[in-house]
């Protein structure tokens, strides 16, 4: 949502804290609490905080994810605030610091003025995050079948950035090149030529424009300020965009653009990607979408990627099934002329990827 857009108020809500307790205990995957000790600290003292918790149970159902608190801090560091600015600076730069005492002054600047966060519960999570084209790509050159061009489709595609999926190269070891994505390929993925794009069309409610200052800085906020890399990535994107060519943007929800998305690329080959969208939408909206999604695959010249949270339901796939490594996000994906399947596991951001051996 662009400043000058009007704001969607939270909904009135009697917050139910334990809920909000919950949510901020599985905010990060074990291996990503290793990694980012200050924002580890930093769900666990939210979660730990009457405030903290109260905040995150006054948010939209459809937007009720730690995420969101965590990015609205974030936002007024980067905007200058007089506190907030010096301390996520530091913790940017990976200087040393007490955790405990960072976070215990980021709690006091909350207490004291909890408007700071209040004031932007209307916004959106839209982590569009440039790591998950690393298991794009080797989704996409299994599922186009050597085809030379395919349309792609993103449902939730925020500023449209993993619409440009092959833009980045993937290597199992950083090279230090700002775009280049480090993703360990754990379940033997057969690298193969991507295929060109002839259509990029991304699908929003709230679609956000690099070009535009404040939306590049909110999609900035929704960065974890300890991941350094990240945000090297995500300035290299936006220096790489004017050169990029345009996406093809319908906004509106799923339900209103959708159909008229895969008309506008019925004459050719299409994969409909959506990843960490689906928690976002209501039980029917979700229901909608996949049933569409999966209907088109087997209808033909279609195929469908989910990169999700395995709590999310996915009809025809089982729910029992959990991967080893705790908050892995779970692969469905649907071939042409073929009902959904399991496909593999993989870290939220791409760090790595691993394949369900049949």
């Amino acid at each position: 949502m662009k400043a000058n857009a009007t704001p969607i108020q939270p909904e009135p809500v009697n917050p139910d804290l334990d809920d909000a307790r919950r949510r901020y205990e599985h905010a990060l995957a074990p291996e990503d609490r290793e990694r980012h000790p200050f924002y580890a600290e930093l769900c666990d003292r939210l979660g730990d905080d009457e405030l903290g918790l109260t905040l995150l149970g006054e948010v939209r159902a459809t937007q009720r994810n730690p995420m969101l608190i965590l990015a609205a801090l974030h936002w007024h560091a980067l905007r200058g605030h007089e506190i907030l600015g010096p301390l996520y600076e530091r913790v940017r730069r990976g200087e040393p610091a007490d955790v405990k005492v960072d976070v215990a002054t980021v709690l006091t600047v909350l207490h004291n003025n909890p408007a700071l966060v209040r004031g932007e519960l209307w916004r959106s999570t839209q982590t569009n995050e440039p790591g998950r084209s690393a298991v794009l790509q080797a989704l996409v050159s299994e599922l186009a079948q050597d085809r030379r061009a395919i349309n792609v489709i993103e449902v939730g595609s925020s500023a449209g950035i993993n619409l440009h999926f092959e833009r980045f190269r993937v290597r199992a070891f950083d090279d230090h090149d700002a775009l280049t994505l480090v993703c360990r390929d754990l379940g033997g993925v057969i690298e193969r030529t991507l295929p060109s794009i002839a259509r990029r069309i991304g699908i929003d409610p709230n679609p956000l424009d690099l070009a535009n200052r404040d939306d590049r800085l909110w999609l900035k906020a929704c960065l974890w300020p300890e991941d350094r890399r990240r945000h090297e990535r995500f300035d290299a994107v936006v220096a790489a965009w004017p050169t990029w060519e345009p996406v093809e943007v319908l906004c509106g929800s799923v339900r209103e653009r959708f159909d008229e998305a895969l008309t506008l690329t019925k004459d050719s080959f299409t994969i409909v990607i959506n990843t960490w969208v689906l928690f976002y939408l209501s039980e029917e909206e979700r229901a909608w979408f996949l049933t569409r999604a999966h209907d088109a695959a087997r209808a033909g010249r279609c195929a469908a990627i989910s990169v999700e949270s395995p709590l999310v339901e996915i009809a025809g796939i089982d729910a029992t099934k959990r991967p080893e490594q705790r908050g892995a996000s779970r692969i469905v994906v649907a071939r042409e002329f073929d009902a959904p399947e399991l496909w593999g596991w993989c870290h939220p951001h791409g760090r790595w990827l691993e394949k369900v051996r049949s």
